[in-house]
């Protein structure tokens, strides 16, 4: 069906109810007054100027856009553009296609096609699928052109109707990126090595092809973040990583302590996503050469479930990374019960809670779960007859039974500043986020001393290691044996998923081999996951702990005194019944509950 010089358009838009008899007529009035004002300007028609003056189709969407004429029996629905496009689709049965922004491959848009072929056709490639190229045309008649873009590139075109508008604004942007690139690339210079490249380079390099990418104000931006932050929550994500790449932007959450790729969006969208961030966390958009640390409230769904997330951006090759640390209450506030504790650890766990006095370290590195465990213990233990003071930096999740104070360095409010004055705050239970130094740690013991519980953490490997880790800080023996609890190592491996969990049979030689407990057995029956799309395919699902609590007894107590060494302080913590890291995991590959390979991951050293 040809457009051009016909009134198959506007009788299209008749049938289908979007235009009345009497509007078509006064849009055929009004694109002959038109046409005569271009017959004017041209002092009149010549061989040729028919088809470059009256362009149909085009044409007449915009002039039926600058009438806003209102669509019969719908006073309120004005006829716009994309109606129009939309009826055009139906009538020449051409799928309809909404451009979205983060949809699309910025590969795809910018090498399919030249540049100003694009341009002067309205066409945009954006998936190729199988060998078929999946484009965007705004003009129906374009079948010629599209059997040119298959000539070219040897593949089959499947073609998509969509606003001129979408498209022209889509083409500007990418396209526009990637001149940036180019200009960029040619400021700074190459050697015969290669590109070369550094952080204030870079830098001007965002500058450069900001003026191109998407507006953080965009709706589709907007939309894309909030899509973020609720589809990591669906997942039970704890980080969002919004990577820049040298083409791309990467987004990864980390689900169950492991990273997966998620997104690979274009890379203009990048700053625009990255600002939309920093405003939510009331950060400073235009700093883009300092790391910035901030926090975002967010609600979600009808119930109000909440979640904080922290932002932490920071400059990196090439351009600004965002790290956002989900703190779900659902998640960091849990019943000790589920931890993973078994009776025994637990039941020692249980007198450290109740305690009159002492310090209780937590120990393991990032990510081990330490925040998890101390605030669960803490609001079980939280009564309105108990004061419980928390000094963090930062304040992880803001809980109202607490009272939260959070480490300032910029102005001297450092960990040791605090508890100088903190005893005069009257408080019951004291929580530190991480002892670093002799100071923190004197402070913490002088708590410790005068009557009050105190939990907080310190990165070693083990839980016996924190006696030689607090004597290395310069804390004297005597005063680490009389104030210390009892210490608790923990790390995080991932559950078996249980709708694909499966039966297999390992030999017992080979667990021997690996250090697990095996005697009397040929083989050993142990569970695993095949992978299925509730665990995406991983075979986890969920985490749990694995612990290695270290009680203080009398006869350590004089062991430490006499600054007996680490291997003895822990063949006497054995004897006395403390289960190792490795045999907790042990404990709970032989349960079920997680896998060989998990147990080895996290207690190899």
């Amino acid at each position: 069906m040809a457009f051009y010089n016909s009134d198959a358009f506007l009788d299209i838009l008749v049938r289908q109810g979007l235009l009345s008899r009497e509007q078509k007529q006064f849009v055929v009035l009004q694109k002959g007054k038109q046409r005569q004002k271009l017959l004017k300007q041209f002092g009149g028609r010549r061989q040729g100027d028919s088809r470059r003056m009256d362009r149909g189709f085009p044409d007449l969407v915009d002039i039926i856009g600058s009438l806003r004429l209102e669509v019969p029996g719908k006073k309120e629905v004005v006829l716009n553009e994309e109606l129009m496009v939309r009826a055009v689709g139906r009538a020449l049965k051409i799928p309809f296609k909404k451009l979205d922004p983060l949809e699309l491959d910025m590969e795809v848009v910018t090498k399919t096609i030249p540049r100003s072929f694009a341009i002067t056709h309205q066409i945009l490639p954006f998936e190729m699928q199988d060998g078929v190229l999946e484009v965007v045309i705004y003009s129906p008649d374009s079948q010629s052109v599209l059997e040119d873009i298959e000539r070219a590139n040897q593949v089959k075109v499947r073609p998509y109707i969509s606003t001129r508008t979408d498209i022209k604004k889509i083409l500007a942007e990418f396209f526009g990126f990637q001149r940036s690139i180019t200009a960029a690339e040619t400021q700074f210079g190459t050697t015969t090595t290669g590109a070369t490249v550094d952080i204030g380079n870079l830098e001007q390099y965002v500058r450069l092809a900001s003026a191109t990418e998407l507006s953080s104000t965009d709706q589709h931006i907007k939309a894309a973040v909030n899509h973020l932050f609720s589809y990591a929550l669906e997942q039970r994500a704890s980080d969002i990583h919004v990577e820049p790449k040298r083409n791309i932007c990467l987004i990864r959450f980390r689900i169950d302590g492991v990273l997966h790729t998620i997104y690979k969006l274009p890379k203009a969208v990048h700053s625009a996503i990255t600002s939309r961030i920093k405003s939510l966390a009331r950060l400073d958009i235009a700093e883009k050469r300092r790391p910035q640390d901030g926090r975002i409230k967010i609600g979600q769904g009808r119930e109000g479930r909440e979640a904080e997330i922290r932002v932490s951006t920071v400059p990196v090759a090439f351009g600004e990374k965002t790290v956002m640390r989900i703190l779900d209450p659902d998640v960091i506030f849990q019943d000790l019960d589920g931890l993973g504790f078994s009776s025994r650890d637990r039941k020692v766990y249980d007198s450290f809670m109740h305690a009159p006095h002492g310090i209780v370290l937590v120990t393991g590195p990032t990510g081990s779960g330490k925040s998890t465990t101390l605030y669960s213990t803490l609001k079980q233990i939280a009564t309105p007859e108990k004061n419980i003071v928390t000094v963090e930096d930062p304040v992880e999740m803001v809980y109202e039974e607490f009272n939260q104070i959070a480490v300032q360095s910029q102005v001297d409010v450092t960990f040791s500043s605090i508890l100088r004055n903190i005893l005069r705050q009257d408080p019951d239970i004291i929580m530190i986020g991480e002892i670093r130094d002799l100071e923190t740690a004197t402070h913490a013991v002088q708590a410790a001393l005068t009557g009050h519980l105190v939990f907080s953490t310190l990165h070693t490997n083990d839980a016996v290691s924190t006696i030689i880790r607090l004597e290395d800080l310069g804390l004297e023996p005597f005063l680490i044996a009389s104030t210390m609890l009892g210490a608790l190592a923990q790390r995080l491996v991932r559950r078996i998923c249980p709708h694909c969990a499966e039966t297999y049979t390992v030999e017992a030689t080979e667990l021997q081999k690996l250090g697990f407990p095996v005697t009397g057995r040929d083989s050993v029956e142990l569970q695993r996951g095949k992978g299925c799309r509730q665990c995406r395919n991983t075979g986890y699902q969920g985490r749990m702990g694995i612990f290695e609590i270290f009680p203080m007894s009398e006869q350590l107590k004089k062991l430490i005194s006499a600054r007996a060494t680490d291997a003895e302080l822990r063949q006497t913590a054995v004897r006395e019944g403390m289960s190792t890291l490795r045999e907790d995991a042990w404990r709970k590959v032989r349960a079920g509950q997680t896998t060989l390979e998990e147990a080895l991951r996290v207690t190899t050293q």
